[in-house]
């Protein structure tokens, strides 16, 4: 409920800021002077993009075959829960149906969701490191520095992901040194989270194994592209002229603020923010910004949504059928 309360709080504080900018009638003008064509290319992109995520997911799960369309539905929960859960915990949802529906484990499920954020992770940072180099002008950045910043994180998310299995396990031995300094070496609580920890070192390892890279990769960057386009569509829907270059600039300062660990309820308020950012760098006038910020998440939501709850409907027919 402390962390709810706080979540709450967050997004309140965010969302009065921002409207403080704009008013409810620009917001609901934009909505409703949306074009429909448009509209429809948008949906089918973040449809696609869920399609590939759940794909990617398909070759990342290393311990058994689990059917396409069983992953996509999770996948859709998944997404759902990040726009509604606080502080990240949408996160955890994924593990969780796929324990629930799919019967893996759970730490194969979360050894499969940070494998797929870290492809997510280098996808957008390489994304981001061409349109650093080809808006230097723009950006009015130090380039050189800003460059060096990107490369680095680019490595270090390589490395992460090549020697995971070592960090997890020195982690283990930091829990066991600190446990045995505390006198609590025995305890099962800790046992248990050396356990659980050593589990998923051992499923990274046999995620490594299968050499997916490639492929996880191409399905990443094509799921990426469709997001894009999501945002490109919805822009053009509104009305808002942008070239996808410098939507690409606008975007991709969003997605970095919301992968921030300061979170509200969902991912609502933080990702306004940072698109209004991003979008002013991009040339936007604060009212476009902010506003469009708020009609491209309020129509993924609505999408969001409706795939999902046609996913469960479907989803308890064929357990009736099954039953029957």
């Amino acid at each position: 409920m402390k962390r709810f309360i706080i979540s709450l709080l967050i997004t309140i504080g965010i969302l009065f800021i921002l409207f403080t900018q704009i008013s409810l009638q620009d917001l609901s003008r934009l909505l409703k002077n949306l074009n429909p064509y448009w509209a429809i290319w948008g949906a089918i992109a973040y449809l696609l993009a869920i399609l590939l995520r759940a794909i990617r997911f398909r070759w990342l799960i290393h311990s058994r075959d689990i059917h396409l369309p069983e992953l996509f539905r999770i996948t859709v929960f998944y997404h759902l829960s990040l726009m509604v859960l606080p502080s990240k915990l949408g996160e955890l949802s994924y593990p969780y149906f796929l324990n629930k529906e799919g019967g893996l484990g759970m730490t194969e499920g979360l050894a499969s969701l940070i494998t797929s954020r870290i492809y997510d992770f280098f996808i957008v940072l390489i994304i981001s490191l061409f349109a650093i180099i080809g808006f230097q002008g723009l950006l009015q950045m130090n380039f050189t520095l800003t460059l060096s910043i990107a490369v680095l994180f680019t490595l270090l998310v390589v490395f992460t992901f090549f020697y995971m299995t070592h960090l997890l396990m020195w982690c283990s031995w930091i829990v066991g040194r600190i446990a045995e300094g505390t006198g609590l070496k025995h305890r099962k609580v800790i046992l248990w989270i050396q356990k659980k920890i050593h589990e998923i070192a051992e499923d990274f390892y046999a995620i490594r194994a299968r050499k997916t890279y490639f492929s996880v990769s191409l399905v990443s960057l094509g799921s990426w592209v469709a997001i894009f386009f999501v945002f490109y569509a919805f822009m053009r829907g509104f009305g808002i002229e942008v070239s996808f270059l410098r939507l690409l600039i606008g975007s991709t300062v969003a997605i970095i603020a919301n992968a921030l660990p300061i979170s509200g309820l969902g991912n609502w308020g933080t990702l306004e923010a940072g698109w209004a950012a991003g979008f002013l760098i991009a040339g936007l006038s604060k009212e476009e910004a902010i506003s469009s910020g708020f009609g491209v998440h309020i129509m993924i939501f609505l999408i969001c949504a409706l795939t999902a709850l046609f996913c469960w409907v479907s989803s308890r027919l064929s357990k009736e059928v099954k039953k029957s």
